[in-house]
């Protein structure tokens, strides 16, 4: 390449004087070039690899402008936005329990997770839900729920966000459990794509101790994930499953021994997630559907729920 530009060099006069200095200098500069090269070039390659392409970065910026901000308008909830996770934070002291505010707020969010007909509009690829109660994840269901008198009562709604956390297949959804997991707090975990658990992740479906059903969707689910035997060993003896049996039973995905790893592991395996087309995640879930209760058999739950509660046995319980 120098030589070229010496031999046109040339030609633009014959003074020996000018052109020496001139040959002397460009092989300079390109000598200089050829040892900057592999630095510029692997600049550019970890440059990439660290912030993604410009036309990956543009598509993120635009999905987080075209995304309806999450409200929770009885406070329950906290997000931490990215443009392809949110993060949930449960936040309902003292135990997190099922009330109708919180039920409230989750319900909504979930409706935000359903796609719009807007192609501008766009919704996260995954959620995780977390707790802000180091003790708790989600309670129980809040017995003064069922004096409620409203049009939309707080077990019509938990139940349907049981059915959009299985039916809303753009979106994979992840609990973060490092506490108590009680009753319908266990039902709407069940129902999560993927639950990952801490070292005080403690999961109970307790329905039956207390002489009723689940009425939500959690018995219907757990038997899928670990099996008709196991399901009906902690569904009738209303056990507890600790993060490692959890593990060992199928339940959880994985448990990590502090919850600063378990965050790390779960926000990794978000990242990795969204890095992915939606489509693809969609067309997966979607495929894996079959796997999950019926609309038929959540129904036909439902009804068994106040029968089996008012038996005499279930009352003197």
């Amino acid at each position: 390449m120098a030589n070229k530009i010496f031999l046109h060099v040339v030609h633009l006069g014959s003074d020996h004087n000018t052109i020496e200095p001139v040959k002397m200098q460009i092989h300079t500069l390109f000598v200089s070039l050829t040892a900057v090269l592999p630095l510029l070039t692997t600049t550019l390659a970890h440059l990439h690899r660290r912030h993604g392409s410009l036309t990956q970065r543009s598509d993120e910026v635009h999905r987080l402008l075209n995304r309806a901000d999450p409200v929770s308008k009885n406070g329950k909830l906290t997000f931490t936005l990215t443009p392809n996770v949110t993060r949930v934070t449960i936040n309902n002291p003292p135990i997190n329990l099922l009330t109708a505010e919180l039920i409230s707020d989750l319900y909504d969010f979930m409706l935000s997770t359903v796609p719009s007909s807007s192609p501008q509009t766009t919704t996260p690829k995954v959620v995780i839900f977390s707790s802000a109660n180091p003790d708790f994840f989600i309670s129980h269901f809040d017995l003064k729920n069922l004096q409620s008198n409203t049009a939309t009562t707080p077990l019509t709604q938990l139940v349907a966000i049981g059915r959009l956390l299985q039916n809303t297949t753009s979106t994979a959804f992840i609990a973060e459990i490092n506490g108590r997991t009680f009753g319908g707090g266990q039902e709407l975990a069940s129902q999560m794509d993927m639950r990952f658990a801490g070292p005080y992740a403690l999961i109970s479906q307790y329905e039956n101790s207390a002489g009723f059903v689940a009425q939500a969707g959690g018995q219907l689910s757990l038997g899928p994930i670990i099996g008709k035997a196991r399901a009906l060993e902690h569904l009738l003896a209303a056990k507890q499953i600790d993060s490692r049996t959890g593990t060992q039973l199928g339940l959880f995905n994985a448990d990590y021994a502090t919850a600063a790893i378990l965050r790390e592991k779960v926000d990794g395996l978000a990242k990795r997630i969204a890095l992915f087309p939606q489509a693809a995640l969609n067309d997966t879930k979607f495929s894996l559907a079959f796997l999950s209760p019926t609309a038929r058999q959540l129904d036909e739950q439902i009804t068994r729920f106040g029968p089996v509660g008012a038996t005499s046995e279930a009352q003197a319980t």
